[in-house]
Formats: C-alpha cells, sequence, structure tokens
C-alpha cells in the first residue's frame, strides 16, 4: 500500500474512531446530557414535527441551547429535520421529529472493521493515532513535571472516550468503559492505535514518562497502560516466592512479560 493510500485509510480510521467514543462520551456533563436526553424525550414524545421554538418552550431552555443540542442529536442519527410547509413570507423553519430507528454505532463500527481489515501497512496505527487525537482536538499539551504529564495523558484519554484512572504512584492508567470493547476481538489493531495515541500524548508533553505497555483486558472492559518513569523507582524491592515471569494459578500458562520498547512520536 503507497504512503498515499495509508494516509487515506488512517484519515477514515481516525475519524470513525473519533466518532464512535463520542456515542461513549461522558465529557459533556450531567447537566448537558439531562437536558439532551430531555429534548430528545420532548421530541420523541411529540405526535407532529416541532420547531425549535416550541422544544425551548417545553424544555424551558434558550433557543439557542436547544438549536446546539438538536445539532448533536442529529449527528447521533436521533432526530430528523425538516423544513416546515408554508406559503407565508420568509424562509419555512427547521422541524425535528425522532429519527427512525437505526444504530449508528454499529454501522460505524462495520465501516471501521472493513478500514481496517482492508489496511494492513504497519505504519497505519501509528498515523490512525495521529488522526484520531486531531479529530478529538488532542493535540500537544506541555507539562511542567512528570506528575503532571501523565494527568495530561489521563486526562486527554478521557476526552477521546475512556473511563480513566492513574494509580497512586502515576505509573500506570487504567482505561475502563472502552467505546471500542465489541470490536477489540476482531480488529486487535485497535488496542495498538490506543497505544500509539498514549505514547504521542506522553511525548507531547515534554517530560521523561514513556508508555511500557498495556495489558489488554486483564479483567473485564479495563486496561491497563504501564508507564515508565524514573522518578518513581522502589527504594527496595522484596521478592516473593514466585519466580519471575511466573503466574499462580493453575489454569494459567507460565509467561515472561515482555517490555516494549517505547516509542516516541510526534
Amino acid at each position: 500500500m503507497n504512503g498515499f493510500m495509508v494516509a487515506g485509510s488512517a484519515e477514515s480510521i481516525g475519524r470513525t474512531l473519533a466518532r464512535l467514543s463520542h456515542f461513549a462520551s461522558r465529557s459533556d456533563g450531567a447537566d448537558a446530557d439531562n437536558s439532551r436526553d430531555n429534548i430528545l424525550r420532548i421530541v420523541q414524545e411529540s405526535e407532529r414535527p416541532l420547531s425549535v421554538e416550541e422544544i425551548a418552550k417545553v424544555a424551558s431552555l434558550h433557543v439557542n441551547t436547544v438549536r446546539t443540542h438538536l445539532e448533536m442529536l442529529r449527528a447521533a442519527g436521533r432526530v430528523q429535520r425538516t423544513r416546515e410547509n408554508s406559503t407565508g413570507r420568509g424562509r419555512p423553519k427547521w422541524l425535528y421529529s425522532a429519527a427512525v430507528e437505526q444504530d449508528p454505532y454499529t454501522q460505524l463500527a462495520a465501516d471501521l472493521a472493513q478500514t481496517l481489515g482492508a489496511s494492513k501497512d504497519p505504519v497505519l496505527a501509528e498515523q490512525a493515532a495521529r488522526r484520531w487525537r486531531e479529530s478529538d482536538r488532542v493535540a500537544k499539551q506541555p507539562a511542567a513535571s512528570p506528575d503532571e504529564a501523565v494527568t495530561v495523558a489521563a486526562r486527554s484519554l478521557g476526552r477521546l472516550g475512556f473511563d480513566v484512572d492513574v494509580s497512586p504512584v502515576g505509573d500506570a492508567i487504567y482505561l475502563g468503559h472502552c467505546p471500542y470493547a465489541a470490536l477489540i476481538k476482531d480488529n486487535p489493531v485497535i488496542c495498538d492505535i490506543h497505544a500509539h495515541a498514549v505514547e504521542q500524548i506522553l511525548a507531547g508533553t515534554g517530560q521523561p514518562v514513556e508508555l511500557e505497555s498495556v495489558d489488554v483486558f486483564p479483567r473485564r472492559g479495563v486496561c491497563v497502560a504501564h508507564l515508565r518513569r524514573a522518578d518513581v523507582q522502589p527504594q527496595r524491592v522484596v521478592a516473593g516466592s514466585a519466580p519471575e515471569g511466573t503466574v499462580t494459578p493453575a489454569t494459567a500458562e507460565p509467561t515472561k512479560k515482555k517490555s516494549k520498547k517505547s516509542r516516541r512520536t510526534a
């Protein structure tokens, strides 16, 4: 695959990842979500299409606020709009009604899987991660300390659609509520794209914090990004009874954890 085709695939994958993450994103806040849900309920329960002004009156919200929520609901495929039939002067109003029931997530997921399946270039994951961050406006953000760098990475991953928590030591980021969990089994490269996104975000902070590895679903629905940072080395390590590189459950196969060399990417 030539460079032009890789760039086109990366652009498509990045934008689709961004759109998928918005279906599960919780970054708008409870007030915005409640208002949007209320507007959707008003439209769905109406026996006829409603204008922005009518919805605003019922919802007790400013028309500009309602218009913004309606546009987001249209983007998500929840409402549709048509022009009113008017013979009077001036431009006819937009009228909003509930969209025909559909599952935009499933369609986007199918499009993503098709693009990923047709793209085998090893640099695709790195480029797709960059396009994904750009689509969700997650850009380089300098940090004043390693701790702040980890905070920047955690906050950015939250904007990309994950529930995020940081270990007390600051050497691991826990990712939950993955918007792409249902797609990982058939498209594991999505996890590689996530890893590249973390690397790029950390590199943009300018601090000596790097991604060491990502554990994919060690527990259902949770991934762990392990970070390498020299400022949190333990003063002393007390060895346990288990030999290095083994696991204790009888049903598990002994494994040796491999350290993945970090790649600092812009």
